[in-house]
């Protein structure tokens, strides 16, 4: 805990304030001499500040509010994709497939049936909450107002299809769920120093336990630009993903991959350990956008 005192004094040439932080604690004493325009302008400074951690605070909702609304989408297309193939279905015993644009409807209800697929997958392996897909050829537990294969939009098919594609491309390059399945032992935000075993100190990201040599896996597409050691981390792995999100992975006992390489999600990057500022075994994991350190919680569900 730091104690703040203020002390003016006039100069001839300009007018400067003396600052003095005195740490409650230890009784270290910080003197710091600084113009006294800057403290005029303190509240202006503090306005700039708050209205750029704003932007980007709106900047990353707007990303994650897209996410869980193209995501509603591909539930609603899951079903929608089950009624268009059951009646399809119909068409497919008629013979009507020898007629190209029915053929060209089949072939975009697969293709955004196989998006599907991949994304309940996808979702599965990082462990996030999903939609089931349509199974191709599942005639159980469907329903819906029947329409003749001859009346169906075709070009409602192809944009749905195009869409699950984006969807699939877009989730996998947003970092979602965990590096690696233990317990939480540290979370985001202010707590107590776990080393010195008195103080504050802000912990910007999401401690796991678990044993060591246990895989950590990344949690979305990207390019490793740091492997190493890295200070209090230990060995540690950062990875650049799209959309100005980057995730750091620390204390690792053994580093598997090389900066420059090109990563998928959900692959190994390093072993579980205990390197660096460590009080046991973990991994520390962060989620990073625009250069912000993120709650990591905050992308373990998509709603």
């Amino acid at each position: 805990m730091y104690k703040l005192i203020f002390m003016m004094r006039d100069n001839k040439e300009q007018k400067r304030s003396t600052i003095i932080i005195t740490d409650k604690y230890s009784h270290e004493t910080k003197i710091f001499n600084i113009k006294q325009k800057h403290i005029e302008n303190f509240g202006l400074y503090k306005k700039i500040t708050f209205g750029a951690a704003a932007f980007v605070v709106l900047l990353l909702a707007g990303l994650v509010s897209y996410i869980g609304y193209e995501h509603y989408q591909a539930k609603k297309s899951s079903q929608e994709l089950a009624a268009l193939k059951n009646n399809l279905d119909d068409a497919l015993t008629k013979q009507v497939l020898n007629n190209s644009k029915v053929r060209q409807m089949w072939n975009n209800l697969n293709k955004a049936d196989s998006s599907l697929q991949k994304i309940e997958k996808y979702l599965s392996n990082r462990n996030i909450k999903s939609f089931a897909s349509a199974q191709k050829g599942n005639t159980v537990d469907v329903g819906g107002e029947y329409y003749p294969a001859n009346t169906i939009n075709s070009d409602l098919i192809q944009q749905r299809a195009d869409e699950l594609s984006n969807l699939l491309q877009t989730i996998q390059t947003v970092p979602i769920g965990l590096p690696h399945q233990g317990t939480f032992t540290s979370f985001f935000g202010e707590r107590g120093n776990p080393v010195a075993g008195e103080g504050a100190e802000f912990h910007p990201g999401l401690d796991i336990s678990g044993n060591v040599g246990e895989p950590i896996h990344a949690t979305a597409n990207g390019i490793v630009v740091f492997a190493g050691w890295k200070g209090g981390y230990g060995n540690c792995v950062m990875l650049k993903h799209g959309y100005g999100y980057e995730t750091l992975y620390g204390h690792m006992s053994r580093i598997l991959v090389h900066e420059g390489q090109q990563i998928q999600a959900g692959a190994v990057v390093g072993l579980l350990g205990s390197t660096g500022r460590s009080t046991g075994p973990h991994v520390h994991y962060e989620v990073i956008f625009n250069n912000e350190k993120q709650n990591p919680i905050r992308f373990l569900n998509i709603n």
